[in-house]
C-alpha cells in the first residue's frame, strides 16, 4: 500500500469510527482476528500435514514413495514453523531492582492496581530522554507477552516525582484493563505486528508469514489507526485519574523545553568534543544530572519552542496526538513549568543515584567508543585539511573546483555556515558542483527563514530527483514555522507522492530480472570512446561487451545502464570469479551513469538474448568468432 493510499484510507475510515463506534470496533476486531486466524491456519495445516504423513507411513504400502513425499511435506512444515518462530530482541537498559528504586516500584504497583493493568516484569534505566512500555511475546507471534518499562535517567532528573509518575502512568495506561481494554488490546496487537515486521526485515526472512504481513499490516494499521490514536488519549486520561491532569500537562510541556535545553547545553557540547578528544567522556551522564535538574534556555526561546509544538499538525502516520490535542483533552493550559525543586530521580533512587549514573556513564562510553574513535580520526583529518586549504588561499593559491567545493563543505562543518555561504555561492556556475552548491545555499537560507532559499531548492529539485525528498521537507518546515499551514499541507502531500514514486523507482533499479525490457543505450558513438578503450585493457578476460539500457517507468530522464560482459573463459566459471571481474571493472570503467556490470554465467545467460537482439549495443567487439 502506498503512502498516499494509506492517507486516503485513513480519511475514509476516521468518519466511520466516529459515526458508529460500536460497529467500527467489531470490524477492527475482525481485522485483528484475521491476523491470528492466518497464524492458526498455518499451525493447523502444519499439524495436519505431519499427521497425514505419519498415517500414510503407518498404513501405506509404497514406503519409498511415501518417504519422499514425507520429506517434502516435512520440509514444508519446517518452513512454516520457522516462519512463526520469530525471536524478538529484548530492549536494552540497566535493570532496576525494588531495593534500588523502592518508590518507583511502589508507584508502579499502585498504578497497575488502579488501572487493572498486568504487572511490569522488568524496569530498565536508560540514557534516553524518554519513557516507554514494551511488550515482547515469549511465543513469537503467538503472544504471552513480557512487559518492560523503560525510563530514561535524564528524563527522571528533569521532572518532579509527580510529573514523572504521570508519564509512567501514561505508558502503563496502554496495558490497562476495564473500560478501554479493547482499545489497549488493539494498540498492543498493532505494536506486536510492527515489532514482528521489524524483526523479519532485520532477519531478511522471505517466508509465507512475511508475505502475509506485508499485505496485512498496512491494512490493519489503517483500520486500527483511529482506535490506536484514541488509545493515546485514553492512556492520558487514565494517567490523569491515577495521578493528576495538571502533573501530566506539566510533564508534556517540560518534555518540549527541557529536551532542547539538554541538547544545547549538554549533548551539543559533548558532540563538539569528538574532534578534540580521542575517547568518549567517562562521565557524560553524571555531568548531565545537575543540568537536567536546573538548566533552562531564555524565556523567549522556551516560549518559541512551546509555541512551535502547539502549532504542529498531527502526523497522519503517527498515532500519537500533538501537544495541543493532548492538553485540550486534559483541559489544561500550556505553560513552561518551573524546574523541579526535587527530581523524580532523586526521590526514586535516593542515595543510589550517583552509583546508577556512574554505571550508565560506563555503559554509554563503552557503547560509543568504537564510533567515537573513528569519528575523532575523521574530524581531525578534516580539520587538518581545512587548515591546509585556508593556508593555500591565504598565500594567493587558486583552488580547483573540487577543492573549492571541499573547502566550502569543510568550512560549514568546522567554522560556520555564515563563512561557508559565499564559498558555496561562488560555485553556482560550476558544471559539476553548481547544483549541489545551490541546494546547500537554499538549505542554509531556508533554515534562516529567508524565502530566497525556496527558489534555489525548486531549481535543484527540478533537475535532481534525489534532492526532492529533502528539499520538500525543508520547504514544508519553512512554511510550518511561518504559520502557512495550507502550503505546508500541500507540500506534505507532494512529499508523500514523491516517496511513493521513489519506492517504485528503487524497486525498478534494485535488480535486473528476466522480465525486464531492454533498449539501446541511446548514447552517441563518440561518448563511448573512453569506455571502449578502458574495456580493451581487459582483452584477456573479456570477449564481447554490450551496453543496454533498462526500460523504466520512473525518473526516465536518469537512465539505468546494464553492461553485459561475455567472458573469455565462457559461462561456466565460478560465481566468485565472475563477481571479482565485475568488481574490478566497476572500479576501472567510466560508466555513463547508474549501471549494473554483469558478466554472463549459466545463471544469467538469459541476458544474452536482449544483447544480441540489439547489435548496436555492442561496445567492445573483441575477437571475432
Amino acid at each position: 500500500m502506498t503512502r498516499e493510499a494509506f492517507v486516503a484510507r485513513l480519511e475514509h475510515l476516521h468518519p466511520l469510527a466516529v459515526a458508529d463506534p460500536g460497529g467500527y470496533r467489531w470490524r477492527v476486531r475482525g481485522w485483528a482476528l484475521l491476523g491470528y486466524g492466518f497464524i492458526l491456519l498455518l499451525l493447523l495445516g502444519t499439524v495436519g500435514t505431519m499427521l497425514g504423513v505419519l498415517a500414510l507411513l503407518a498404513f501405506g504400502t509404497a514406503v519409498a514413495l511415501l518417504l519422499k513425499v514425507g520429506l517434502l511435506l516435512g520440509f514444508f512444515a519446517w518452513k512454516v514453523l520457522r516462519s512463526l518462530w520469530v525471536k524478538f530482541d529484548p530492549p536494552q537498559g540497566r535493570a532496576l531492582t525494588p531495593d534500588e528504586a523502592a518508590p518507583l516500584f511502589d508507584e508502579l504497583r499502585q498504578q497497575a492496581r488502579a488501572m487493572a493493568a498486568p504487572p511490569v516484569h522488568r524496569v530498565l534505566l536508560t540514557t534516553d530522554f524518554n519513557a516507554a512500555i514494551v511488550q515482547l511475546p515469549r511465543l513469537g507471534v503467538l503472544g504471552w507477552p513480557r512487559n518492560y518499562l523503560m525510563v530514561g535517567l535524564p528524563l527522571l532528573q528533569a521532572l518532579s516525582p509527580e510529573q514523572a509518575a504521570a508519564v509512567v502512568a501514561h505508558e502503563l495506561g496502554h496495558l490497562r484493563g476495564g473500560h478501554g481494554k479493547f482499545s489497549a488490546w488493539v494498540y498492543r496487537v498493532g505494536q506486536s505486528w510492527e515489532q514482528l515486521m521489524g524483526q523479519m526485515e532485520r532477519n531478511r526472512t522471505g517466508t509465507w508469514l512475511s508475505k502475509f504481513a506485508d499485505w496485512y499490516v498496512p491494512r490493519f494499521n489503517a483500520w486500527s489507526h483511529p482506535l490506536r490514536r484514541a488509545d493515546e488519549f485514553e492512556a492520558d486520561a487514565a494517567a490523569g485519574r491515577v495521578t493528576s491532569p495538571q502533573a501530566l500537562a506539566q510533564a508534556l510541556c517540560a518534555l518540549v523545553v527541557r529536551d532542547s535545553a539538554l541538547d544545547k547545553l549538554h549533548w551539543d557540547v559533548v558532540t563538539a568534543s569528538i574532534a578534540a578528544q580521542p575517547y568518549p567522556p567517562t562521565d557524560a551522564i553524571s555531568r548531565l544530572l545537575p543540568l537536567a535538574k536546573s538548566a533552562r534556555l531564555d524565556d523567549t526561546t522556551e516560549g518559541d519552542l512551546l509555541k512551535t509544538a502547539l502549532a504542529a499538525d498531527p502526523d497522519v502516520f503517527d498515532t500519537h496526538p500533538v501537544l495541543l490535542e493532548r492538553l485540550t483533552a486534559l483541559r489544561q493550559q500550556p505553560a513552561v513549568p518551573a524546574p523541579p525543586t526535587v527530581t523524580a530521580a532523586e526521590v526514586w533512587f535516593g542515595a543510589g543515584l550517583p552509583a546508577l549514573a556512574a554505571e550508565l556513564d560506563t555503559a554509554w562510553a563503552l557503547e560509543r567508543e568504537s564510533f567515537w574513535k573513528e569519528r575523532h580520526q575523521f574530524l581531525s583529518t578534516q580539520q587538518q585539511r581545512l587548515r591546509t586549504l585556508n593556508e593555500r588561499r591565504a598565500a594567493g593559491g587558486i583552488l580547483s573546483p573540487d577543492e573549492a567545493w571541499e573547502h566550502a563543505d569543510l568550512t560549514e562543518d568546522h567554522a560556520s555556515p555564515a563563512e561557508a555561504l559565499p564559498l558555496f555561492q561562488a560555485l553556482f556556475e560550476d558544471k559539476e558542483h553548481g547544483l549541489g552548491a545551490k541546494f546547500t545555499v537554499g538549505r542554509m537560507l531556508t533554515l534562516q527563514d529567508d524565502p530566497a532559499g525556496l527558489a534555489l531548492l525548486d531549481e535543484v529539485m527540478a533537475q535532481v530527483p534525489s534532492a526532492r525528498a529533502s528539499g520538500l521537507l525543508l520547504q514544508q518546515a519553512y512554511h510550518q514555522r511561518r504559520g502557512d499551514k495550507a502550503e505546508a499541507r500541500r507540500l506534505q502531500t507532494e512529499t508523500l507522492r514523491h516517496a511513493d514514486r521513489s519506492d517504485v523507482a528503487q524497486a525498478e533499479r534494485d535488480n535486473i530480472r528476466p522480465t525486464d525490457h531492454f533498449l539501446p543505450h541511446g548514447l552517441p558513438a563518440d561518448s563511448l570512446t573512453t569506455l571502449s578503450a578502458q574495456l580493451a585493457e581487459y582483452s584477456t578476460e573479456i570477449k564481447r561487451v554490450w551496453l543496454l539500457r533498462k526500460e523504466l517507468t520512473q525518473f526516465v530522464e536518469h537512465p539505468l545502464y546494464v553492461l553485459v560482459v561475455e567472458q573469455s573463459a565462457g559461462r561456466s566459471v565460478p560465481d566468485a570469479t565472475s563477481a571479482a571481474l565485475a568488481q574490478k571493472l566497476a572500479g576501472a570503467l567510466t560508466m555513463p551513469g547508474e549501471s549494473f556490470i554483469i558478466p554472463l554465467t549459466k545463471s544469467n545467460d538469459w541476458l544474452d538474448a536482449p544483447a544480441r537482439r540489439l547489435p548496436e549495443t555492442l561496445v567492445y567487439p573483441g575477437i571475432p568468432g
